[in-house]
């Protein structure tokens, strides 16, 4: 049975993929503090939900560092052992590129409050 080397790797990219969906969520929750009703109030639309969210931001931030940090690191030991055995395959590029993704979602949640907010809180309330 010939293995294919182009194929991405299940636990690379499951995790990978999960780091990514969790900066997504991440986001998402600190923007569901002022931002996001803000926004949707201009659209005329309201989120109901937003509180139960954004109470959960810091968890869910925490929690994608930590999936994220897994992800690194397991693509750190493939590229560590396929520098000492060549015949081992690569890392994935989809995996590398999610993990890429993922890491500046979570860059941007966590420069929300400090950055982020402050700036875009005063446009949006003149919007209104």
């Amino acid at each position: 049975m010939a293995i294919d080397y182009d194929r991405p790797r299940m636990p690379e990219v499951a995790v990978s993929a999960s780091a990514a969906l969790g900066g997504v969520a991440s986001v998402f929750a600190w923007a569901a503090c002022c931002v996001l009703p803000l926004a949707l109030s201009v659209a005329g639309v309201s989120f109901a939900g937003a509180a139960v969210i954004a109470g959960a931001r810091n968890w869910l931030t925490l929690l994608a560092a930590v999936i994220l940090a897994a992800g690194w690191l397991l693509h750190w030991r493939r590229l560590r052992m396929c520098r000492k055995d060549g015949a081992c395959r690569h890392p994935s590029r989809l995996a590398f590129w999610l993990l890429v993704i993922a890491s500046l979602l979570i860059v941007l949640s966590m420069a929300w409050q400090p950055y982020i907010e402050p700036w875009v809180m005063p446009r949006l309330a003149a919007m209104r």
